[in-house]
């Protein structure tokens, strides 16, 4: 995972064979937040895309790069004083080997912060 000590897993529910549902706990004091912004921290747009990522690739055991961004929507600013726990539903399907198309929520409750729809890949795809 890229971002270390940024979050840990609460908990991770399969729901189905394409989908799962993950529950994470952010570390407000993380040094990212000294920077994105004082006084007012907020997780940055790419780190959002970035949970996913590490995420699904700890799910599904591979490292995977997000590779193709075909609709962000950055709904809400998550400030990890107020939301540090979150939701992150993840479906998914492998449309080729080692690619995977991606759709993903982050939300709190009836909050929704962002949706993405994109194109991961393993590692070894971009060699």
């Amino acid at each position: 995972m890229l971002l270390k000590d940024f979050f840990e897993i609460i908990k991770q529910t399969r729901i189905s064979d394409q989908e799962i549902l993950t529950q994470i706990r952010i570390n407000p004091g993380h040094g990212l937040f000294a920077g994105h912004f004082p006084g007012n921290p907020v997780v940055p747009g790419v780190v959002s895309v970035q949970l996913i990522n590490d995420i699904l690739s700890d799910a599904l055991g591979m490292e995977l790069i997000t590779t193709e961004a075909k609709s962000i929507k950055f709904i809400s600013m998550i400030q990890p004083q107020i939301n540090s726990e979150l939701s992150i539903n993840i479906k998914y399907e492998n449309s080729a080997e080692g690619t995977f198309k991606v759709l993903s929520e982050i939300f709190a409750f009836e909050t929704v912060f962002t949706k993405f729809n994109g194109i991961l890949k393993t590692k070894e795809l971009l060699q």
